[in-house]
Protein backbone atom coordinates (compact mmCIF):
# COMPACT_ATOMS: atom_id res chain seq x y z
CA UNK A 1 0.00 0.00 0.00
CA UNK A 2 0.99 3.33 -1.02
CA UNK A 3 2.75 5.47 2.13
CA UNK A 4 -0.56 7.43 3.04
CA UNK A 5 2.25 10.08 4.04
CA UNK A 6 3.34 10.71 0.41
CA UNK A 7 -0.29 11.01 -0.61
CA UNK A 8 -0.69 14.91 -1.08
CA UNK A 9 2.98 15.10 -3.44
CA UNK A 10 1.80 11.82 -5.44
CA UNK A 11 -1.65 12.88 -6.38
CA UNK A 12 -0.66 16.95 -6.86
CA UNK A 13 1.96 15.36 -9.02
CA UNK A 14 -0.55 13.59 -11.34
CA UNK A 15 -3.42 16.57 -10.44
CA UNK A 16 -3.05 17.25 -14.48
CA UNK A 17 -3.41 13.50 -15.64
CA UNK A 18 -6.34 12.99 -13.73
CA UNK A 19 -7.81 16.60 -15.07
CA UNK A 20 -7.01 15.29 -18.31
CA UNK A 21 -8.92 12.46 -17.64
CA UNK A 22 -11.78 13.96 -16.11
CA UNK A 23 -12.23 16.58 -19.27
CA UNK A 24 -12.07 13.31 -21.65
CA UNK A 25 -14.52 11.44 -19.40
CA UNK A 26 -16.73 13.84 -19.43
CA UNK A 27 -16.70 14.45 -23.26
CA UNK A 28 -16.87 10.94 -24.61
CA UNK A 29 -20.11 10.48 -24.71
CA UNK A 30 -20.06 6.73 -26.35
CA UNK A 31 -19.78 5.04 -23.29
CA UNK A 32 -22.88 5.57 -21.65
CA UNK A 33 -22.47 6.12 -17.49
CA UNK A 34 -24.16 3.03 -16.61
CA UNK A 35 -21.09 0.79 -18.65
CA UNK A 36 -19.02 3.40 -17.43
CA UNK A 37 -19.59 2.59 -13.43
CA UNK A 38 -19.37 -1.05 -14.22
CA UNK A 39 -16.04 -0.43 -15.72
CA UNK A 40 -15.09 1.57 -12.68
CA UNK A 41 -16.35 -1.10 -10.10
CA UNK A 42 -14.18 -4.04 -12.00
CA UNK A 43 -11.02 -1.61 -11.84
CA UNK A 44 -11.73 -0.86 -8.23
CA UNK A 45 -12.44 -3.60 -6.48
CA UNK A 46 -9.56 -5.64 -6.07
CA UNK A 47 -7.73 -2.07 -5.43
CA UNK A 48 -10.30 -2.23 -2.50
CA UNK A 49 -9.68 -6.06 -1.51
CA UNK A 50 -6.07 -5.69 -1.07
CA UNK A 51 -6.06 -2.05 0.90
CA UNK A 52 -5.52 -2.77 4.49
CA UNK A 53 -7.74 0.81 5.91
CA UNK A 54 -6.47 0.45 9.43
CA UNK A 55 -2.90 1.33 7.95
CA UNK A 56 -3.91 4.91 7.15
CA UNK A 57 -7.03 6.15 8.96
CA UNK A 58 -6.77 9.12 6.84
CA UNK A 59 -10.22 9.39 6.18
CA UNK A 60 -11.04 9.32 9.76
CA UNK A 61 -8.44 12.32 10.29
CA UNK A 62 -9.13 14.94 7.38
CA UNK A 63 -13.08 14.10 6.54
CA UNK A 64 -16.40 15.01 8.06
CA UNK A 65 -18.54 12.20 8.94
CA UNK A 66 -22.27 12.39 7.98
CA UNK A 67 -25.01 10.45 9.87
CA UNK A 68 -28.10 10.04 10.02
CA UNK A 69 -30.69 9.43 12.48
CA UNK A 70 -30.58 5.42 12.27
CA UNK A 71 -26.91 5.96 12.25
CA UNK A 72 -27.29 7.74 15.78
CA UNK A 73 -29.35 5.38 17.10
CA UNK A 74 -27.00 2.38 15.90
CA UNK A 75 -24.12 3.89 17.42
CA UNK A 76 -25.83 4.81 20.75
CA UNK A 77 -27.29 1.52 21.39
CA UNK A 78 -23.92 -0.28 19.95
CA UNK A 79 -21.43 1.75 22.35
CA UNK A 80 -23.97 1.85 25.19
CA UNK A 81 -24.47 5.58 25.67
CA UNK A 82 -27.40 7.20 25.74
CA UNK A 83 -28.65 9.06 22.78
CA UNK A 84 -29.06 12.37 24.15
CA UNK A 85 -25.84 12.33 25.80
CA UNK A 86 -24.43 10.84 21.97
CA UNK A 87 -26.25 14.02 20.65
CA UNK A 88 -24.88 16.24 23.17
CA UNK A 89 -20.85 15.37 23.17
CA UNK A 90 -20.26 13.86 20.08
CA UNK A 91 -22.75 14.78 16.93
CA UNK A 92 -23.32 18.60 16.06
CA UNK A 93 -25.54 20.02 13.74
CA UNK A 94 -27.64 17.25 15.29
CA UNK A 95 -31.60 17.78 14.03
CA UNK A 96 -35.08 16.58 13.43
CA UNK A 97 -35.28 12.93 12.70
CA UNK A 98 -34.48 12.70 9.01
CA UNK A 99 -31.61 14.96 8.73
CA UNK A 100 -28.38 14.82 8.54
CA UNK A 101 -25.69 15.68 11.81
CA UNK A 102 -22.17 15.01 11.88
CA UNK A 103 -19.41 14.35 14.34
CA UNK A 104 -18.32 16.95 16.14
CA UNK A 105 -14.75 16.24 16.91
CA UNK A 106 -11.81 15.75 14.00
CA UNK A 107 -10.16 13.79 13.90
CA UNK A 108 -12.84 11.05 14.58
CA UNK A 109 -13.04 10.42 18.44
CA UNK A 110 -13.53 6.92 17.82
CA UNK A 111 -10.25 6.01 16.17
CA UNK A 112 -7.49 4.51 18.05
CA UNK A 113 -4.16 3.93 16.30
CA UNK A 114 -5.59 4.23 12.57
CA UNK A 115 -8.38 1.66 13.87
CA UNK A 116 -11.67 2.35 13.95
CA UNK A 117 -13.25 1.38 17.80
CA UNK A 118 -17.10 1.42 17.10
CA UNK A 119 -16.61 -0.23 13.50
CA UNK A 120 -19.30 -2.42 14.16
CA UNK A 121 -21.80 0.44 14.75
CA UNK A 122 -19.73 3.05 12.30
CA UNK A 123 -22.13 5.11 10.52
CA UNK A 124 -23.01 4.16 6.90
CA UNK A 125 -20.63 7.16 5.39
CA UNK A 126 -18.08 5.36 7.08
CA UNK A 127 -19.09 2.19 5.48
CA UNK A 128 -19.76 3.32 2.05
CA UNK A 129 -16.18 5.31 2.03
CA UNK A 130 -14.77 5.89 -0.52
CA UNK A 131 -17.61 5.95 -2.76
CA UNK A 132 -16.92 5.46 -6.95
CA UNK A 133 -20.11 4.74 -8.73
CA UNK A 134 -22.78 5.94 -9.63
CA UNK A 135 -21.93 8.43 -11.40
CA UNK A 136 -18.12 8.06 -11.64
CA UNK A 137 -17.56 10.34 -14.11
CA UNK A 138 -19.57 13.42 -12.29
CA UNK A 139 -18.07 12.91 -9.08
CA UNK A 140 -14.67 13.06 -10.93
CA UNK A 141 -13.55 16.50 -8.55
CA UNK A 142 -14.31 15.28 -5.58
CA UNK A 143 -12.29 12.18 -6.34
CA UNK A 144 -9.73 14.01 -7.29
CA UNK A 145 -9.81 16.10 -4.09
CA UNK A 146 -9.78 12.48 -2.09
CA UNK A 147 -6.50 10.96 -4.16
CA UNK A 148 -4.38 13.27 -1.46
CA UNK A 149 -6.79 11.57 1.47
CA UNK A 150 -7.31 8.09 0.73
CA UNK A 151 -4.96 5.48 -1.19
CA UNK A 152 -8.17 3.68 -2.73
CA UNK A 153 -8.78 6.71 -4.42
CA UNK A 154 -5.16 7.01 -5.68
CA UNK A 155 -4.69 3.95 -6.83
CA UNK A 156 -8.47 3.44 -8.46
CA UNK A 157 -7.77 7.05 -10.35
CA UNK A 158 -4.02 6.42 -11.50
CA UNK A 159 -5.66 2.84 -12.45
CA UNK A 160 -8.72 4.26 -14.46
CA UNK A 161 -6.05 6.81 -16.32
CA UNK A 162 -4.08 4.36 -17.88
CA UNK A 163 -7.68 2.32 -18.75
CA UNK A 164 -8.38 5.97 -19.97
CA UNK A 165 -5.02 6.03 -21.90
CA UNK A 166 -4.70 2.79 -23.23
CA UNK A 167 -8.17 0.89 -23.13
CA UNK A 168 -10.36 3.79 -24.30
CA UNK A 169 -8.46 5.73 -26.14
CA UNK A 170 -5.48 3.30 -27.79
CA UNK A 171 -2.40 5.31 -26.84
Amino acid sequence: MIDPATLPQLAHARQDDFEVMRYQLIANDDILDDEFDAIIAAIATPIIAQTDCTLCGNCCHKLDVYLTPDDANRLSVGIHIPLTTLLTDTIRDARAVGEWGRFAHSPCRFLSDKKCTVYEHRPQTCRDYPVFTPDFRWMLDDMIDGATICPIIYETLCAVWDYVEHDLYGK
